[in-house]
Order: C-alpha cells, then structure tokens, then sequence
C-alpha cells in the first residue's frame, strides 16, 4: 500500500492557495508526513514591463517574491504547521509546482480549486488541471481548508489494472482518518452499433461487472486491512461519479487519469475532466503509472 512520507502545497497567496496549505498541513499532521509549501509568482499573468530597465524589472520582481513569501508564511501560520520546506519562485506555476514536488519527492500535492460556475470552468483551463497533467505523483484539490479527519472517501474504478493503484491510494487515505471507503463502478452504455458489432449482452456484461468488482474490493480490503463496500450505477460516468459523492456526502472522491503513462496522460480523459470541472468537493486524481 502507498504510503504519505511526504506533503506539498502550492500556493499564490489567494484564499484558494490558502486551503491547500490548512488542508495539506492538516493531513500531514494526521498522516505523520513531513510537510512543504511552494509560493509562486504568475510571471504569465504581470502586467507588461516595456519601458522599464532591467535594475526597475529586477526590484519588482523581487518585490513580488517578497509578498509571495509573507503572504505563504501568512498561511502558514494561520495552518498552525511546521514546514519542512518553503520555496517561493516566479515563472510558469504548473511548472513549477511539479519542480518542487520532484525536489521534495512529494507522495502528494494539495492544491486549491476555485469555486468558478460550471460555465467559468467549462471555458477556463486551469493551473490545477495542468499540474495533474505533468505530476508524478497524485494531486488532491481542495475546495475549502478541511482541518477535520475524513469520514467517507469515494473511489471510483472502471476494472482495469491500472485502477487498482487508484483503489490503494484511496485505501491509504481512508486509512489514516479510519474513514469509511466505497468503490464505485459506472457501467457505460455501449451504442447501438458497438452492441450489433460486439452481440453484446447486457445482462450478461452486468453480471460479470458485478462479479469482478466484488473480486476487486475483496482484494482491496485485504491488502488494505480495512472494511470497503462497494456499489454500482448505469449512465454516463462522470456524471454519476459525480452524483454518487454528492447523495453519499463523500469528503474526497479518489479517480485516475486515462492513460499509462506521461504523454496519454496530457489527454486527462472526459471522465477525470468532467469531475474536475464541475466538483463541488475535494478530488484526488491518481496517476495511471509511474513516469
């Protein structure tokens, strides 16, 4: 099983960089692991400099590192942590985040997510998203500071292989607070030519989904050593995901990207997208495999 050695926040100084830093700060607490925070300056986002010389460009520059650095130690200390380390750069933050999680050898990054409407998150690309894309390691978002022990965790597995790393990461999660786990499986309908082309057998298909969960959680909860139930839904994935954490209350909803490795995972996937965009509670997205 996974274990959290090692936690990194990432922060901009926003209120949304603050709950990464109480949540993350909190978890490590409770998981025993050594905490980091990364400050970063948006170089993308500075008003232009033109007509300035490089001592001017070079004194805001540092100015801004200066507010980066009070506004993280601010944080800081309103988390009540103790940090192993506090890095505070400029330049491209997705970037940047993944330096400073491969510098501390993060086993996860806690970043926070913005509360925009489903439109505003559906038009806008995210620092969040693009960290989950480059990380190696799983990348939890937060949409409030969670000081309080989990008590439901949600992980959702479409059966494959690579979805039990996604069901251990969950498994190590729900372990720490002694939270409740379910595994979920959503069973996509297949078109109707697939269903021509496949003699596809539906009641045939649920049963042996079924089936192979219940293989799966028994696995899980073996390795683990922890009680896991599990349940099932018909539709689009993402969407009943989504409604599965909301009627449950689950605290975190745990998935993976959709592909093995660094390049396939540039694609996300509509599923892990879908839940992104429109979650009103923490996510924790699993790489597929190493990179």
């Amino acid at each position: 099983m996974p274990q959290l050695k090692a936690i990194l926040a990432a922060t901009d100084g926003s209120d949304q960089g603050g709950w990464a830093v109480v949540t993350g700060a909190a978890l490590a607490d409770r998981a025993g692991a050594s905490f980091s925070v990364v400050s970063i300056v948006d170089k993308t986002a500075l008003p232009g400099l033109y007509g300035l010389d490089s001592v001017e460009i070079a004194d805001y520059e540092r100015a801004l590192l200066g507010e980066a650095r009070r506004r993280a130690e601010a944080q800081i200390d309103e988390a009540g942590a103790t940090v192993a380390a506090v890095q505070i750069e400029s330049g491209v933050p997705a970037t940047l985040v993944v330096k400073a999680a491969d510098q501390v050898e993060a086993d996860l990054i806690v970043l926070g997510a913005q509360r925009r409407s489903a439109v505003a998150r559906l038009l806008a690309g995210s620092t969040a998203g693009r960290v989950i894309q480059l990380a190696r390691c799983p990348v939890l978002t937060t949409t409030a500071a969670r000081r309080e022990p989990l008590r439901r965790v949600l992980a959702a597995t479409d059966l494959s292989p690579r979805s039990n790393r996604v069901l251990d990461m969950a498994a190590a999660v729900a372990a720490i607070d002694g939270a409740k786990l379910r595994v979920l499986h959503v069973s996509e309908p297949l078109d109707a030519m697939m269903r021509h082309l496949a003699l596809f057998d539906e009641e045939l298909a649920q049963r042996s989904a079924r089936s192979q969960l219940e293989r799966s959680v028994s696995s899980l909860a073996k390795r683990a050593d922890i009680p896991v139930e599990s349940e099932t839904r018909d539709g689009d994935a993402g969407k009943e995901i989504l409604e599965e954490a909301n009627s449950w209350e689950a605290d975190l909803t745990v998935i993976g990207t959709h592909g093995f490795g660094f390049f396939e995972r540039l694609l996300l996937g509509s599923t892990a997208l879908h839940i992104l965009r429109l979650a009103r509670r923490p996510v924790l997205v699993v790489p597929s495999a190493e990179t």
